[in-house]
């Protein structure tokens, strides 16, 4: 897996001196000027990866796709069970952002597993203990999250699958809840130690932008799922208080010396900003909820009340 992970990922950059092929070359920004713009050999491996196929469907296809050279051809089925048994290992959550990313056969078959329980319970579990894991590797299991979720029949599929219990879930027990339900639970709770520990925007903003493809779809989030959404308001809204109080306080103080008084004005103004943008899209998720859902979430509706 670590020697494919390489094969994968490996780019080799062309030099000054060389021509640059008018095929097979990844340009970092199309934006950014080709003489400063590093450029890319193409690689085969990647390629191959991300062209392969399922074994069970498109036999005949096989002779189409000959001018493009041959196409790899595996079991999505057993990819599928092998890497829910293997999510723990951060070399096969690589793989999988890998698929999920750049394969778009792959992404199709996992949307539309019945069981997605088989991948998304596993990561789940690792955003849980998110304290034991470094900052990339929950970067690496929230960005497929964030691919998945783009996806309106994975947010509905997610709300109707109900799990029978959650045993690595210490804070209460989790019977009968929906997977969208814990979803929502652990994303928020991510954001909590975020912004606890971490404190890392992007990290934060990525957890807020799955809720919010998910808001939509929402389907009977339970009762705690739907207290933990608006508890997030709450606090956000008190730290966004809190910041504007300490940024008008410190702009009607008269200090001595001015050039510090400027540097932490532009300190909290820069926190505050974020913290509003961080409420706006709470606002806009809980907003999504009582405009495309609000008869299947009467416990939101109770939350919020």
């Amino acid at each position: 897996l670590l020697v494919l992970l390489i094969l994968i990922h490996y780019r080799k950059c062309i030099s000054m001196n060389e021509s640059i092929p008018t095929d097979g070359v990844y340009m970092s920004d199309s934006n950014t000027n080709v003489k400063d713009a590093p450029a890319f050999h193409e690689n085969p491996y990647c390629k191959a990866l991300n062209n392969a196929k399922d074994i069970q469907f498109d036999h005949a296809d096989v002779e189409g796709n000959a001018q493009n050279g041959p196409v790899v051809r595996l079991s999505f089925a057993s990819l599928f069970d092998a890497l829910g048994t293997c999510l723990k290992d951060e070399s096969s959550v690589l793989l999988l952002y890998s698929l999920v990313h750049g394969n778009c056969d792959f992404q199709e078959y996992v949307l539309v597993r019945t069981d997605l329980d088989t991948l998304l319970m596993p990561i789940l579990e690792m955003l849980y203990n998110a304290s034991r894991k470094t900052s990339n590797q929950i970067y690496m299991l929230l960005i497929i999250l964030l691919i998945l979720s783009q996806d309106s029949t994975f947010n509905a599929s997610v709300h109707k699958l109900v799990l029978p219990s959650v045993p690595w879930y210490q804070e209460r027990l989790m019977h009968q809840t929906s997977l969208g339900s814990l979803m929502v639970v652990v994303l928020i709770r991510t954001i909590k130690y975020n912004l606890s520990k971490l404190r890392d925007v992007y990290l934060h903003t990525n957890c807020l932008a799955i809720l919010a493809n998910m808001g939509p779809h929402a389907h009977r989030l339970n009762a705690y799922a739907s207290q933990r959404l608006v508890s997030l308001f709450d606090m956000l809204s008190r730290k966004y208080a809190k910041l504007a109080e300490l940024k008008n306080d410190k702009a009607l103080k008269v200090m001595s010396d001015q050039m510090e008084a400027d540097i932490i004005s532009d300190d909290t103004s820069t926190e505050l900003h974020i913290y509003t943008d961080f409420l706006r899209i709470v606002l806009e998720i809980i907003n999504a909820i009582l405009t495309y859902a609000l008869p299947r979430n009467p416990e939101v509706v109770y939350a919020i009340l």
